[in-house]
């Protein structure tokens, strides 16, 4: 069976951005939101990907989402922002935030912020990632619509709130955690039913009536489950209290759905910030040690099945790099969707491409 033809990452960003532009997007928002797509499908997270492309344009276009909006500090101490993003693009926003974060713990150890009247923000690594350039320990939340049930329940009442860490290394690359508090994100359920899937595993979701399920329309219909059980649920609700009772967001069970309300502002919170490193010992240091830690588990003699041991974020990193050397492939079903995309905004296809 042949594979799928791939694209050069330059000329799917290309066209990303073409496309958020058409929408209504400035040119600069458009940039980072789209970078942020392509980032997702590199480190092998398409559920965060270009498949969602045509949401993120079509709540631009019908004003949902507010473009060319600035986020607003309301409240500030030294190392402390409470901020008000203005119903902006979720990745703009959130790299703004970020910035000024990583700015602040250069002089003042560390600075965190809440955020407010935010959108879906993408993958946390995008930020997380930008302080960990900056010699600085990352650190994003966010929380989403109710779509978890919480531990011993059936009604969702929890979003699926990632969170992302990244610390940097010296010669190694950087640990990155990111994930969604739910067993997997549910983004990965929708890409599942978008592509035809008939399968998921079992222990993903369950349907209306609390059942776990393996066909993707009834877990789409109940709700994902957290991971590790109480533990998932837990950090979760953690999140949740973070972003909304902290941040003056709405809660899980008030933020409008990203996918099908064209007419609400979800109203999501983030919570994000960034400890300076150098601040508590020299960073050379600092690497030295991480260095060393690092080469202790990769050392680890590996469980039967397994190759090696990864630190986290490694496999993405490995996919990432590739996908810069290779190209990116996709599914029929998203480049079907892309290329009505690219009709509907009368903006060239992606025409870049070789066979792999």
């Amino acid at each position: 069976m042949p594979e799928h033809t791939r694209y050069s990452v330059a000329a799917l960003r290309t066209f990303a951005e073409r496309i958020l532009v058409e929408a209504g997007l400035e040119p600069g928002e458009a940039a980072l939101l789209g970078e942020s797509l392509i980032e997702a499908d590199l480190r092998g997270i398409g559920s965060h990907g270009l498949t969602r492309l045509r949401t993120y344009a079509q709540r631009v276009q019908t004003g949902v989402v507010q473009a060319g909006s600035v986020p607003r500090i309301v409240r500030e101490a030294p190392g402390a922002l409470a901020v008000d993003g203005c119903n902006g693009a979720g990745v703009p926003v959130g790299v703004t935030v970020m910035d000024w974060c990583v700015e602040r713990a250069r002089t003042q150890g560390s600075c965190f912020a809440t955020v407010c009247n935010g959108n879906h923000f993408g993958i946390g690594a995008f930020f997380t990632m930008r302080a960990a350039r900056a010699g600085m320990i990352g650190l994003a939340m966010s929380n989403a619509p109710a779509s978890m049930v919480p531990a011993g329940g059936k009604r969702p009442l929890l979003g699926t709130n990632p969170l992302s860490v990244a610390i940097p290394a010296g010669t190694s690359p950087p640990l990155v955690l990111d994930m969604a508090t739910s067993t997997v994100a549910q983004g990965k359920i929708i890409l599942a039913a978008k592509e035809g899937a008939t399968e998921i595993p079992g222990h993903w979701a369950v349907d209306e009536n609390g059942q776990p399920t393996t066909d993707p329309q009834a877990a789409l219909r109940g709700a994902m489950l957290p991971f590790g059980g109480a533990k998932g649920y837990a950090i979760a609700l953690i999140i949740d209290v973070l972003c909304s009772a902290l941040g003056g967001s709405a809660p899980s069970t008030g933020i409008h759905s990203f996918w099908d309300d064209f007419e609400r502002p979800q109203n999501v919170g983030f919570f994000m910030g960034a400890w300076s490193i150098a601040h508590f010992m020299p960073l050379p240091e600092f690497h030295k040690r991480i260095d060393a830690l690092f080469t202790t588990l990769k050392s680890s003699p590996p469980a039967p099945g397994f190759d090696e041991v990864c630190i986290p974020g490694e496999g993405e990193q490995r996919r990432a790099e590739q996908g810069r050397r290779e190209g990116l492939a996709y599914a029929p079903a998203v480049m079907a969707d892309l290329s009505a995309l690219a009709q509907e905004y009368q903006v060239a296809f992606i025409e870049e491409g070789c066979d792999a």
